[in-house]
């Protein structure tokens, strides 16, 4: 992660990530949902700051989730309704439940029908925030399968050339397992950058790298900025597309988000956000069994040869190194597993209020 994302060493404390689990699960409690949900919910998002992606982690999305459940944005008891259900496909109206907890469900379910016709894709629809899609791509490589996930809703990015945001950072991710290296995991915002960056840069005071965000015309700010910090990190300014201008490939971005919209709004039977502002998320889960294209073993002495050709790759300058999609996640996950989560001071403060507001149990520092 760019220098400006990371906390400054100052105001960062580490947490231990049992503790943080536990802590996360009794939050979600507190708020109605039931014991085996708040246990997904509390998996999700501790696994993520495991991984490193702090963007979607505790630090910006738990106190998000509390006021959405408070506010009953949220459905803390969703009934699933299936819409379709076909041999290798299926559609499903999540009734507004939070989408960190449908999220692994949905892929699983898209696992059990590859596992019979070597392909599942499930959409999701009428859901709320999934976190890191590449938690839920995971899942299918921990099953011996290529797994994509992708998520589409809000209007927080400007198409190339607009005055005006339409489409949401609609990330794509995708995972496949390998025996020798750690496992390709690509999860990316087809914008320029994540809104949740915006939130980390805010809390760190820090500045945007130029071509992050536009003005309020839509004009690309190719200089570094700072973010206004509001009380609880919510606003987002107008964020570009994956590229930045057009003379960067924006174009490519948007026209990646699009796709993302279609799979997962448009084949849900949906309209995006920029239609109907009120509509719930829609997601997009594929696994695909590798047994049924090529034998596994196969597969994976391939996948482990591109990795080390890549690992093994000359790099520009002794202080770089080249690497793949999934390493960095990895590296983290050993470092915070054994050092403890790094968390701003301002988050643990949050989690210190929490825990009296909620009478819930206090973090237990690393």
């Amino acid at each position: 992660m760019l220098g400006q994302f990371q906390i400054p060493k100052g105001d960062e404390i580490r947490v231990n990530s049992d503790s943080l689990k536990d802590v996360v699960k009794q939050v979600f409690l507190k708020c109605g949902v039931p014991d085996d949900q708040s246990e997904i919910g509390s998996d999700v998002l501790v696994s993520t700051d495991l991984r490193g992606v702090d963007t979607h982690g505790v630090s910006n999305m738990l106190r998000i989730y509390v006021k959405d459940y408070q506010s009953g944005k949220l459905n803390p008891v969703p009934n699933f309704k299936i819409i379709k259900d076909n041999l290798t496909t299926l559609n499903i109206d999540g009734d507004n439940g939070l989408g960190i907890m449908q999220g692994p469900y949905a892929m699983n379910m898209a696992i059990k029908k590859a596992k019979k016709t070597g392909v599942g894709i499930v959409t999701l629809f009428n859901s709320g925030h999934i976190g890191a899609v590449g938690h839920h791509a995971m899942i299918a490589a921990d099953k011996r399968m290529v797994g994509i996930c992708l998520t589409a809703g809000g209007t927080l990015v400007l198409p190339t050339f607009a005055k005006e945001t339409r489409t949401g950072t609609n990330p794509i991710s995708l995972a496949a397992p390998s025996e020798k290296y750690p496992y390709f995991l690509f999860d990316a915002a087809m914008s320029s950058i994540a809104g949740n960056k915006v939130r980390l840069v805010a809390r760190n005071g820090t500045k945007l790298s130029p071509g992050s965000i536009g003005d309020d015309q839509g004009n690309p700010i190719m200089d570094s900025v700072g973010v206004d910090v509001s009380e609880d990190f919510i606003h987002i300014p107008p964020l570009l597309p994956l590229g930045g201008n057009r003379d960067q490939g924006s174009h490519k971005g948007y026209g990646l988000s699009l796709f993302v919209e279609i799979l997962c709004t448009i084949l849900s039977g949906n309209v995006p956000n920029m239609v109907d502002p009120n509509g719930n998320l829609c997601h997009f889960f594929a696994a695909f069994n590798i047994e049924a294209f090529t034998d596994y073993n196969n597969f994976i002495l391939n996948m482990d040869q591109m990795l080390e050709t890549l690992l093994q790759t000359p790099s520009i300058a002794d202080s770089e190194r080249v690497i793949y999609p999934g390493v960095i996640e990895y590296e983290n996950e050993l470092d915070r597993i054994e050092n403890g989560i790094p968390l701003h001071k301002e988050v643990v403060d949050w989690f210190d209020n929490i825990s009296k507001t909620m009478s819930v149990d206090r973090l237990k520092i690393f």
